[in-house]
């Protein structure tokens, strides 16, 4: 078995500049356990954060607690995404980041029992959704001439052999991503992704004070999602402008070295 060992938390990093102070940016699946911390340090650098999810009642817990603006957004609903999009720049004047956390994973099923509904149901979040979101977003940026970010949240089974819709929708956001960046770099808009691997979150059933330690990598640990969030947060900063097009694991080797 296994020996179970204690981790010291990870601290979370807070910037002592304000440096997304007069941006705008808009998160998807922002409810989540890496969206919402990638929310919570993009508010502490002086960004507005508008967090977009699909559940009502819990937008309003974190519209309570968190002080962060919220607006739904169903990846399975794509017309309703321009109207999103115009809800935002209307309230909030512009939209300079957009951060694609939504996604979904395969539920209770294997390859000989996967259904054609279980399978559309995943890709059509996963990336179909990821798809026109980016593109009313990249749309919006090209035409307002806002020098933006779009950020994919992805997985490192994007880099590994695929079975399900899961790992086969992070394999097509890995070309979706470096597609975008070959369009879209000429009005000065970059699009990259982030691949964590298994990450200490709801999505995992993990929570608060659950041990983090795991065997699928390396370092014995899951990734925090403070981990992923600073990554992210360098992505659509300013000093991450001439990154361009990457899937940027943060998985301690997996799916780069470390193929399962």
């Amino acid at each position: 078995l296994f020996e179970q060992k204690a981790y010291l938390p990870i601290s979370h990093p807070v910037s002592s500049e304000k440096e997304f102070e007069g941006k705008v940016a808009l998160i998807s699946g922002g409810s989540g356990g890496i969206g919402m911390s990638i929310a919570k340090s993009l508010k502490e650098s002086g960004c507005t954060v508008i967090v977009a999810g699909t559940n009502e009642k819990k937008l309003d817990a974190i519209k309570l607690q968190n002080e962060l603006d919220t607006i739904v957004m169903d990846y399975s609903c794509p017309d309703t995404f321009n109207s999103v999009v115009q809800e935002v720049v209307s309230k909030h004047g512009r939209l300079d980041i957009f951060i694609s956390s939504a996604g979904v994973h395969t539920e209770n099923v294997d390859f000989w029992s996967m259904i054609p509904a279980e399978f559309d149901r995943v890709m059509n979040i996963n990336l179909k959704g990821v798809f026109f979101a980016c593109q009313y977003v990249g749309k919006y940026m090209k035409e307002n001439k806002i020098k933006g970010s779009i950020l994919v949240v992805s997985s490192s089974r994007g880099s590994e052999p695929a079975w399900s819709p899961y790992g086969i929708s992070k394999w097509g956001l890995k070309g979706l991503v470096e597609g975008l960046g070959k369009m879209l770099i000429p009005y000065g808009i970059n699009v990259n992704a982030i691949a964590p691997g298994s990450t200490a979150t709801g999505l995992i059933g993990i929570k608060e004070g659950d041990s983090i330690t795991s065997e699928e990598n390396g370092m014995n640990r899951l990734i925090m999602p403070d981990e992923v969030a600073t990554l992210a947060k360098l992505l659509v900063s300013d000093a991450g402008k001439m990154i361009d097009g990457e899937v940027v694991h943060i998985a301690a080797g997996r799916g780069t070295f470390d193929i399962r």
